[in-house]
């Protein structure tokens, strides 16, 4: 301080642009609001304290007392409203359900997430939602033929070198051949299942390569569920993988809400299954979404994926 004010004025650091925090040795109560510009503050009220390390507690522009409570009712309100306009948006187990439940009910599974600042902010391919952030139907703990999943290879392949390069090209063009060389790459199947099992994906496994239809008729499986599925989705925005998965399943029949971004892969054929797993975006909120079926068909199949984008898209847009 300068200019005949108190020089041995100390300041700790604040914890806001907004507020600021002083010492003192001797009790002082300010109730000033000096909108950030401590010349408001009279030379008097400073010229006053002598040398006194001075403690103001809490001081912002809406009128903190030294005590941290506030004098402004119309900021309080105003940051409760700002909070509940960045809130992120719920997707609920009973919307979902009530879509699965008028089909098959043990043939056909949904699970779906939004993908929020704290999900997508996991610095892993480890699953980054919490169980109890994903709407999740009856059957989605069931394992399905895994058709079409090729996240656990993306993800365990992250880091790994030739791996990783592989991997981009099998998510870019559901590419076969490049995933089960990147399967390779990183040491078999038993290393990509034990990937799955160390990151929490307990209800995965795989058993035979991509588009092995002769391994699958010998009985050798690929298995996942729907809430495997789309935590791993959650992972792969996490990492970055979203733009890698662009197949067009509209052309397929699924009905995309206008104005959805969606990002999917689809997974067709062997024990007759029809999948779906998708990142979507609306209205700057994103989700993840997987649908699994078998003994559905395609046309039934993409009916299930439209409404579930349909719900999905109305409470996104809240």
């Amino acid at each position: 301080m300068s200019g005949g004010y108190n020089p041995l004025v100390k300041m700790d650091v604040a914890p806001s642009a907004a507020s600021a925090y002083y010492l003192v040795s001797y009790d002082v109560d300010y109730t000033y609001d000096m909108d950030y510009d401590f010349d408001a503050m009279s030379r008097q009220a400073w010229s006053s304290l002598g040398d006194a390390d001075v403690a103001v507690e809490y001081i912002t522009k809406s009128g903190a007392t030294s005590d941290g409570s506030s004098k402004s009712k119309k900021n309080k309100s105003s940051k409760s409203k700002k909070e509940q306009k960045t809130k992120a948006p719920t997707i609920t187990s009973s919307q979902l359900s009530d879509i699965t439940d008028s089909f098959s009910g043990s043939d056909v599974a949904a699970s779906a997430t939004v993908i929020d600042d704290s999900s997508s902010s996991s610095s892993s391919a480890d699953a980054s939602s919490e169980d109890s952030a994903i709407a999740n139907t009856s059957q989605s703990s069931k394992k399905f033929v895994a058709a079409g999943l090729y996240l656990p290879v993306y993800l365990a392949s992250q880091g790994n070198g030739n791996a990783e390069g592989l991997a981009n090209t099998m998510m870019t063009g559901m590419d076969n051949s490049a995933g089960n060389q990147a399967v390779g790459a990183l040491g078999g199947w038993s290393a990509v299942n034990s990937w799955l099992s160390s990151h929490g994906y307990s209800g995965t496994s795989f058993n035979r390569d991509f588009g092995d239809v002769q391994a699958s008729n010998a009985g050798y499986e690929n298995y996942s569920t729907a809430r495997d599925a789309a935590r791993m989705l959650v992972a792969v925005d996490a990492v970055g993988g979203t733009g890698l998965m662009n197949t067009d399943i509209a052309s397929e029949g699924v009905v995309i809400p206008s104005g959805m971004t969606v990002h999917a892969h689809r997974g067709m054929g062997i024990q007759n299954t029809w999948n779906y797993f998708a990142i979507v975006e609306v209205n700057g909120n994103k989700a993840a979404v997987s649908v699994v079926t078998q003994n559905q068909g395609q046309d039934r199949a993409a009916q299930l994926m439209s409404q579930v984008l349909a719900s999905v898209d109305s409470t996104l847009r809240k």
